[in-house]
């Protein structure tokens, strides 16, 4: 049960529609559900994965509760279910009373669950944090990762006649050319992306972490040429942060049939991230999709980023300068990642790894038959 059927959301198309397929062609029955039909009767039998925004999506404490019920039911049927989370959805930094009511409906739910999946190990200490002794112990949490697209990744959750309607040609030809005007600039100026979402209602994080690399990349232009493009989904914001920066810059909206293709085109990727509790929850998926291409990245240091800490530069932003004028020996480290990624992050590993947590033996059951 996905929070939506929209592949252009990257939940739903990385822990949702690629592993559903690709348990399809390994043998398992697996279907995705309508989330916008409350009406829909849920399984009756089997295991249930649940994405945790489909819950919190529920608008209102009384919605949410309402759904909860019909897990219930399906539970009471004899269905497993599963709580799969991407974001650290306890937060509520700005004190909303409304999102404060909704996350106690969403507590009161967790009991429901046999099973947690969580994407990063920096989630899993935090979502085990809020589950009561008995119930961590009864319900484990596992982490399973996000796969890394690939440019044909699109195959795997639509059609050809989809991804080539008539009604999406315009974005193909914009794309096309955007990427000959890529190319030409790369000539003659360093080619720096930064990529994700704007940010998040309930915390802080999102494209305000380009701020405190502004005067870094000032200086880097004075001693070599570049260009920074934004890929994001707030043109108003990307202004407001950088409508003033002394480098050459650009706004790129985000566009999931042809990004791929743009990120291989780049001399580094850029991913500042503040340490809070909202962003040590991230999944490595950004860095790895640059890596994936051979991009050289320069981050901090997240917890699911530090096992790739040989391959890219984190916390060594005093270093941009160097890293800009210079990529090759960076981009050196993240070819040589390509192979791991390859082997651990495919679409057919994760899918591996989604069959294993829910296959594994549900230990309230062993408990039970003692």
């Amino acid at each position: 049960m996905p929070h939506a059927l929209n592949p252009a959301y990257a939940g739903v198309r990385l822990r949702c529609l690629m592993p559903s397929r690709e348990l399809r062609r390994s043998g398992l029955v697996s279907r995705v559900l309508d989330p916008a039909s409350d009406a829909q009767p849920l399984p009756g039998e089997g295991v249930l994965v649940v994405q945790a925004k489909w819950l919190l999506d529920a608008g209102s404490p009384a919605a949410l509760r309402d759904r909860a019920r019909r897990l219930a039911e399906a539970r009471d049927r004899g269905v497993r279910l599963v709580l799969d989370s991407f974001d650290n959805y306890f937060l509520n930094e700005s004190g909303d009373a409304a999102r404060a009511e909704l996350l106690i409906a969403y507590r009161e739910a967790l009991p429901l669950f046999a099973l947690f999946t969580v994407s990063s190990p920096g989630l899993k200490p935090l979502l085990e944090a809020e589950l009561a002794p008995d119930l961590r112990e009864a319900a484990p949490v596992r982490v399973v990762g996000d796969p890394v697209e690939t440019p044909a990744a699109a195959r795997d959750f639509e059609s050809w006649p989809h991804r080539m309607h008539p009604g999406r040609w315009g974005g193909h030809w914009r794309a096309w050319r955007e990427l000959r005007e890529h190319r030409a600039q790369r000539r003659v100026a360093r080619q720096l992306v930064w990529f994700g979402n704007h940010g998040s209602a309930y915390a802080t994080g999102g494209m305000a972490e380009l701020e405190p690399l502004l005067p870094l990349l000032e200086a880097a232009s004075r001693r070599h040429p570049l260009r920074l493009t934004v890929v994001s989904n707030s043109e108003q914001r990307y202004r407001e942060l950088l409508g003033r920066a002394a480098f050459p810059h650009r706004y790129r909206p985000w566009d999931r049939l042809h990004f791929l293709s743009l990120l291989g085109e780049q001399d580094l990727v850029l991913l500042p991230t503040r340490m809070t509790a909202f962003t040590m929850a991230k999944s490595n998926n950004r860095m790895l999709l640059a890596l994936a291409q051979g991009v050289p990245v320069m981050a901090d240091p997240l917890p699911d980023y530090q096992p790739w800490r040989a391959h890219c530069a984190l916390d060594d932003w005093q270093h941009l300068a160097d890293h800009i004028a210079d990529p090759a020996p960076l981009a050196a480290r993240a070819r040589a990642a390509m192979p791991a990624i390859e082997r651990d992050y495919s679409t057919r590993a994760i899918a591996a790894q989604w069959r294993e947590a829910l296959q594994a033996p549900d230990p309230r059951s062993s408990r039970s038959s003692r």
